[in-house]
Parts: structure tokens; sequence; C-alpha cells
């Protein structure tokens, strides 16, 4: 069955694998500062406005209302900056298509004398069947010089994530010294086989591109549970792994911090436990993926 949240609701990955569905949250508004050591990227990573890596002053946000006055310009009255609205967007870059959608991250990125946003709306299409994407939008926000009019100063809508015109969950955490991005968890379930996966969404010019796209668990027990039941297993052939994302936050120059990557569980009879280091690639950009960390099976 396809993996999803109804209504767009938001909860810790492994909440949603086990129960099939993602349980209830609400986005986050933008926060003041708090120092933390490196983070791993889950449930109990810092937000944007939380500083891993030395002290720094917290991050500066827009005006509520002016940020609302944003959303309405691109998807018309309804559109809100708590809870969900139906309908199509007004703008053509976001296309035709009508969905319920809703703020699904916000966070202060900004300083004082330049307050900024990073912002993403969700969409779930209307009448989304299995292989539907979900409609993900994504905005970095600006206030006018001398103006309270907010506008995107880099935007995206993206298409390639998650089934049933869901994700499981979408959040703005800080990726380097002074670099802010999205953190995406999606997944799906086929055949016996659940694959969820972590992409790291950053600011690239005027828009936005995937910069690193990796497991985050990998398991074939639905299969296996069948063929159980069959009596014809192949010997060895489970496999349930996990792989748990930290980010190496110790370079205060870096453009974006590396990535460590611990893998465990067990792969076709063989117990697993290796950590894996994701360098940045600063010409493209980009994390340095290894394909070890995109497979679909035991090797």
């Amino acid at each position: 069955m396809p993996w999803s949240r109804s209504t767009l609701s938001r909860a810790p990955l492994t909440a949603c694998l086990l129960l099939a569905l993602g349980a209830c949250g609400e986005p986050p508004a933008p926060a003041g500062a708090t120092e933390m050591p490196a983070p791993a990227l889950d449930a109990s990573t810092p937000r944007a406005a939380e500083v891993p890596g030395g002290a720094a002053p917290p991050p500066t946000g827009l005006d509520g209302a002016a940020v609302r006055a944003f959303l309405v310009r691109q998807y018309g009255d309804l559109a809100q900056l708590s809870g969900d609205w139906p309908g199509a967007p007004l703008v053509e870059w976001l296309g035709h298509e009508t969905a319920l959608r809703e703020v699904c991250a916000r966070e202060a990125v900004g300083t004082p004398d330049a307050p900024a946003e990073l912002l993403a709306v969700c969409g779930v299409p209307d009448d989304a069947g299995h292989a539907t994407t979900a409609r993900l939008d994504f905005f970095r926000l600006q206030a006018d010089a001398g103006a309270d009019v907010v506008n995107a100063t880099a935007r995206a809508h993206m298409e390639g994530f998650g089934s049933t015109g869901d994700i499981a969950d979408l959040d703005v955490r800080r990726l380097g010294p002074r670099l802010y991005g999205f953190v995406v968890e999606d997944g799906f379930t086929a055949q016996g086989i659940t694959i969820t996966n972590t992409s790291l969404v950053l600011p690239d010019g005027d828009g936005f591109k995937v910069a690193g796209s990796l497991r985050s668990s990998l398991d074939n027990l639905g299969a296996m549970a069948g063929c159980a039941e069959r009596d014809d297993c192949a010997q060895d052939a489970a496999y349930d792994l996990t792989f748990d994302l930290a980010l190496d936050a110790r370079d205060a120059d870096a453009v974006a911090w590396p990535l460590r990557v611990r893998e465990r569980g067990d792969a076709c009879g063989r117990r697993v436990e290796r950590t894996h280091l994701v360098p940045f690639d600063v010409a493209r950009h980009a994390w340095t993926v290894p394909e070890a960390l995109q497979r679909d099976g035991c090797d």
C-alpha cells in the first residue's frame, strides 16, 4: 500500500512507517536561537533558528501578515499560515492543479539588516492515486527595502516526492555556517519493499535544487512475510536497514557541512554496522552521495 500522511499532518518518520501514515504536528514558526552540538537530521535536529557548531545571533524573520499577503498573491484569498486551503494557484509557474495545500515549513533565516525566511507549501492533488507525487513549492522570502511587501528571491515548484500526493515530513535546517535548506522525508511501499528517503533541497540562484538524496531506511519485511506464508523464501533474503544521518558541523568556514551516515541492520544474512562520509562538492553545490546510500536492496 502507499505510504502517506492523510490531511497533510506530520510525525517522526518511524511512526509514519509503523502506522502506514503520518501522525499530527504543526508546521514550525520562526524561533529564537539555541546552541546545540552537531545534530542528527531527525526529529531531534535543531531547526534553522537553532545553532549547531558555534554561537551566532538568532535569525531574523518576517512579519506574519506580510508573509500571508504574499501567499494570497500566489494562491488566492483562502491561503493562510496555519491550516490548509483548497483550490488552484493564481500564478503561472505554480501550475493550475487543484489541491489541498498548507504551509508545511516556515523558518527565519535572515539578519536584522536583511530579514528573510524559508517557506514551503505542500499540496495533495485532488483525487491523488498511488503514483501521484506531492506538490511542493519552495520559497526564500525577503521584504522589499523600505516597504512591508514580501517577495520571493528564490522559488521552485517540485513534483518528484512521495506517493498518494503526500510526503512524511518537510522541515528547514541549518546545513552550513551560513546555509539553510529544506529537508524532505518521503517514501513508499511496493510489493512488500519499503523505502524511505531523505532529500536536501538548497537555494540555488533564484531557484532551488535537490542537492542530495539518500536512504533513510530500506526493508523487504512485507515481501518476506508473504513468502513465509507460501513457504518459498530464499535463504538469507531478508534485509532491514536504517541510515542515521548527522551533520559534521566542526568547520566554521565550510559552505555546507559534510554528512555522516551510520548504516546499521541486517542485509541478507549479514549484520551491517558502518559509517559513510558524504562530502559537499562546492563546484556542484551538492553533496556527493555514494551509490551505497541510494540502493534498493542488500548491496
